[in-house]
């Protein structure tokens, strides 16, 4: 009899797994799928997933499947043969006893025409030490420029609970008339959308904090979503993040650009903790640095940053476009201070971001969010779930990962299923950064939808990525990205 050991690594969860978003969110039909990547090189992993509707709390599916040792596979719920019901919304449960880590793409139905763009984003499934009684969400919104959100909570426990979210303004002012509560049934999830709560106000940007009250050792997850209007292509941006347990007093962005063959990043930052800080940035692009210092910011409190408007990287414009890229340290200045952050990037079809050359119609609408790294979470293996390399045609994705010491070593990298494509012992300099491209990689076969595995002996993080290519036809947001699993 297979046993689940409630505080153990092999517990994954998800959450936000739709098929259908009424009309509070996103407009469209929406689904989902599953990349999960057993993580033992050596033993096969079974799994079962469990699906419980956020109607009822009610177990709505069940399905098993075994991993091969070091291997992953897809899965989609509108598949008849995992047994999701149509129309289902809710949340998920990933089990095994065996390391596994899982990522979900949410996506619709579009054709990928700009009166019917494609839209998709990708989050990560937490464990059992990513989740608490507290969830820190940095970025929420409310008719800000046409751009809304909303925020899922997951109930972890086999017992209801009760949450309440709080918000804070972008300017640290409590809102406390918009706040929430609601009872959640056990495993299940329920959905918190900011354009239906009358009391925050409109073109409100801002933070929130998920609290259990009852009982209050029971623990949490969270996802959030925040999209554009999608009235066409350009502006069909659909990002998804984690919530956030966690901050450290410094934080690692692998990947931040600015007029980057017309994309950008935006770094919105909260303060967890229980004492005022301001923040340190440092920039890195093309080997030079450059450094913001934030006003005070209060707990709760998100700092948001788009990068064509912070001066302080005014330089970087006169790069070459292909230089405008790079990385940043993020750092709390009150060694008592705690912070959490993510970053996004999108394409708003801007040609003076791509130094006035047009930006291919398949970028422009795509956005992405990741989340910024603690330091001291870096380990010598990262996993990514799902990479792909000319899927059906259009679809295509990469990986990025640096070394975080001030040591040089040697990384390996393997793909699931094609051990002619490892890419055996390289240099990693001492803080140096690496890109591939799939379609880039020597012996890796198009049509590769499946994972990859990067292992060193210095500490390294990562992120993956993937979108549809240029002339490919795909209109709309088909670019995600997400956090390599540090494991």
């Amino acid at each position: 009899m297979k046993k689940v050991i409630p505080l153990i690594a092999n517990l994954i969860l998800l959450f936000s797994l739709t098929t259908i978003i009424n009309a509070q969110g996103p407009s469209g039909d929406w689904t989902s799928s599953i990349s999960c990547q057993n993580l033992d090189t050596s033993n096969a992993a079974e799994i079962t997933f469990t699906f419980y509707s956020d109607a009822d709390g009610s177990a709505a599916a069940s399905y098993s499947d075994t991993l091969s040792a070091g291997g992953s596979r897809n899965y989609y719920t509108d598949d008849a043969l995992i047994g999701v019901p149509a129309d289902f919304s809710g949340s998920v449960v990933v089990s095994s006893l065996k390391p596994v880590v899982c990522t979900v793409n949410t996506q619709n139905t579009g054709t990928g025409t700009s009166e019917n763009p494609y839209r998709i984003a990708s989050s990560s499934g937490l464990d059992e030490l990513e989740v608490a009684s507290a969830m820190y969400a940095p970025q929420l919104m409310k008719d800000y420029y046409e751009w809304n959100s909303y925020l899922s909570v997951q109930n972890t426990s086999n017992s209801p609970v009760t949450v309440q979210v709080t918000y804070k303004d972008k300017a640290g002012e409590d809102l406390p008339d918009a706040t929430e509560t609601a009872t959640i049934a056990s495993y299940s999830n329920t959905i918190f959308y900011q354009s239906s709560n009358p009391e925050l106000p409109s073109d409100f940007i801002g933070a929130a904090k998920v609290t259990v009250t009852e009982p209050a050792d029971a623990k949490i997850a969270a996802v959030v979503n925040f999209f554009n209007s999608g009235s066409d292509s350009g502006t069909s941006q659909f990002h998804s993040y984690n919530g956030l347990n966690t901050g450290a007093t410094k934080l690692l962005m692998p990947r931040v650009v600015r007029r980057f063959y017309g994309y950008n990043s935006g770094i919105t930052l909260q303060n967890i903790g229980e004492v005022d800080t301001t923040i340190t940035i440092t920039f890195n692009f093309a080997e030079e640095s450059y450094t913001y210092q934030s006003d005070p910011i209060s707990p709760s409190t998100a700092l948001v940053l788009y990068l064509p408007n912070v001066t302080e990287i005014d330089a970087v414009d006169s790069l070459s476009v292909n230089q405008r890229f790079g990385n940043a340290v993020a750092v709390a200045d009150n060694p008592e201070a705690q912070i959490v952050g993510i970053i996004n990037e999108d394409n708003r079809g801007n040609p003076e971001d791509n130094d006035g050359n047009p930006i291919p119609e398949e970028r422009i609408g795509q956005g992405s969010t990741y989340s910024a790294i603690p330091a001291g979470s870096e380990t010598k293996n990262v996993y990514f779930p799902q990479v792909m390399n000319n899927v059906e045609g259009v679809f295509s994705g990469g990986f990025y990962f640096s070394n975080v010491s001030n040591t040089e070593g040697f990384c390996e990298i393997h793909f699931t299923g094609v051990p002619e494509a490892k890419i055996d012992d390289f240099t990693m300099g001492a803080n140096e950064s690496k890109s591939y491209y799939a379609p880039n990689i020597p012996n890796l076969p198009d049509g590769f939808n499946s994972s990859v595995r990067v292992s060193c002996n210095i500490e390294i993080i990562g992120i993956q990525n993937f979108a549809a290519a240029p002339d490919s036809g795909k209109l709309g947001d088909s670019f995600t990205q997400n956090n390599g699993f540090n494991r």
